[in-house]
């Protein structure tokens, strides 16, 4: 997409997955435990942070972590209608923003942030149903057009066939650009944009063996934005993209997988670039490895394959790349989890002329259970971003990213929790000719300045944060 983004493993099972009869409860407490995700600074407007995994069909089924983990007495009741449990939360935070338009000359400005919730979940004992709608506003006093709203809403239903499972998921998501994202210019308000998703699996369990066969349809469309004083045309990256996948698991031992995933991925464009024919591709990748976990003390999950990316027009380079997709857990105490993730992929860009690029995103978190109520966390993160030389010899470099901090969450009792957290980012360009370029010769013009597109700036965010729920 857009941005730097929160490497979500794919949806492979991991290690202590239990079989599907034993599993229809699982999004309950998910719903019930986490409000959709807001992100923590203002680099990471992406679609990844924003789907929920509680919602069956959005879960990777990640290992739980002392952040993570339930603490009951410290849990939001909710509020019970019927056989539903409805979660309310609201959370404002305050704080500052030293380079809110991601510029090697800074521009900050306080921060108000409000993210607002409200999570159903219920059913019976073959059928659960999640339902979630929330909110995330960022007001920048000093920015003002920078400032931005995205929302979302999601449903989803997992019915139990006994051994086999059906989840079927819809999203909708109002989501923003914003110029700390990599792969986007120095664009002079937050852009917009909107995705529709729907996806449905079904796991057919056959024992050791099981088979996942899902269907993923998605619909981006964009509004356009400016660049300086200039327009900066998105919409013609309105696009529906088909995504049919397959995942085979083979238990060959307790908690103990090896795993083989494949996708066909088609993108189909609304309309043309100026000057330049659509962007429809295919894109094919296939990745096999292991699930793996040492008696709860050490989890891991390692895929790796290729992907390829074929145009339609030939005015498009090809691309293929060797691609990771990885993750690893280590609970070295009951009060401590370390947690790393690395992958590599190809990307759509944000301009016409370099239509995808290769990412390598890595990351580490270590969560510490300093109290029952009280939290500490370190996160870091990288992701580098590689751009293929195009045949007409422009495109080609890169860009890299780097953000860091660290948080406090201290729960008060079920109803309120304070939170702090710091987070630093930097990007850099690394070279080659002007990464993406404009659609329009005077956008062309200023990226083609060198301050504009992909400028390298640091940035510093701090935030107190209060969050209410009932």
């Amino acid at each position: 997409m857009t941005g730097p983004r929160t490497f979500s493993p794919p949806p492979v099972p991991a290690p202590d997955r239990v079989p599907a009869r034993r599993r229809t409860r699982g999004p309950i407490r998910a719903a019930i435990l986490a409000g959709i995700a807001a992100p923590c600074a203002s680099q990471a407007q992406v679609i990844d942070q924003y789907l929920n995994v509680a919602i069956p069909g959005y879960g990777a089924e990640a290992g739980v972590t002392v952040a993570s983990r339930a603490h009951p007495e410290y849990e939001p009741q909710g509020v019970r209608l019927g056989s539903f449990l409805i979660t309310p939360i609201l959370s404002e935070s305050v704080g500052y923003d030293d380079n809110v338009t991601g510029t090697s000359k800074p521009r900050g400005s306080p921060l108000i942030e409000t993210n607002a919730s409200v999570n159903a979940a219920g059913g019976d004992s073959s059928t659960t149903i999640v339902s979630a709608i929330s909110m995330d506003d960022v007001e920048y006093p000093q920015q003002s057009p920078l400032s931005y709203t995205n929302w979302q809403a999601a449903l989803g239903v997992s019915h139990d066939f006994g051994q086999d499972m059906l989840n079927i998921g819809a999203t909708h998501l109002n989501l923003n650009q914003t110029p700390g994202n990599l792969n986007v210019p120095g664009i002079s308000e937050a852009i917009a944009y909107r995705v529709e998703d729907a996806r449905a699996t079904y796991t057919l369990d056959l024992g050791h063996f099981s088979l996942e066969p899902g269907l993923d349809v998605s619909y981006y469309d964009f509004d356009n934005g400016s660049v300086g004083s200039v327009d900066y045309l998105q919409t013609y990256r309105n696009r529906i993209v088909l995504q049919p996948s397959v995942i085979a698991n083979y238990a060959f031992a307790t908690r103990r997988q090896l795993v083989l995933v494949l996708r066909d991925t088609q993108s189909d464009f609304d309309r043309s670039p100026p000057g330049l024919p659509r962007q429809n591709f295919n894109d094919i990748s296939a990745l096999a490895g292991i699930a793996y976990d040492a008696d709860g003390i050490i989890g891991f999950r390692l895929l790796g394959g290729y992907e390829g990316r074929s145009f339609t027009s030939s005015r498009y380079q090809n691309t293929s790349a060797p691609i990771v997709e990885a993750a690893a857990t280590w609970t070295p105490s009951g009060l401590t989890t370390v947690t790393a993730s690395a992958a590599r992929y190809i990307e759509d860009s944000a301009a016409e002329s370099t239509v995808g690029f290769t990412e390598t995103a890595l990351r580490l978190n270590v969560d510490h259970e300093y109290l029952r109520n009280v939290v500490f966390s370190l996160h870091g993160a990288v992701f580098l971003d590689s751009y293929p030389r195009q045949s007409d010899g422009s495109g080609g470099g890169g860009q890299d990213f780097f953000t860091g901090g660290v948080s406090a969450s201290w729960r008060l009792n079920r109803n309120v929790r304070l939170g702090a957290d710091y987070t630093y980012s930097t990007r850099h360009n690394l070279g080659g000719s002007s990464p993406p370029v404009s659609n329009t010769t005077a956008v062309m013009d200023l990226l083609q300045s060198g301050e504009v597109f992909g400028s390298n700036y640091s940035d510093d965010m701090f935030r107190l944060t209060l969050r209410l729920a009932l």
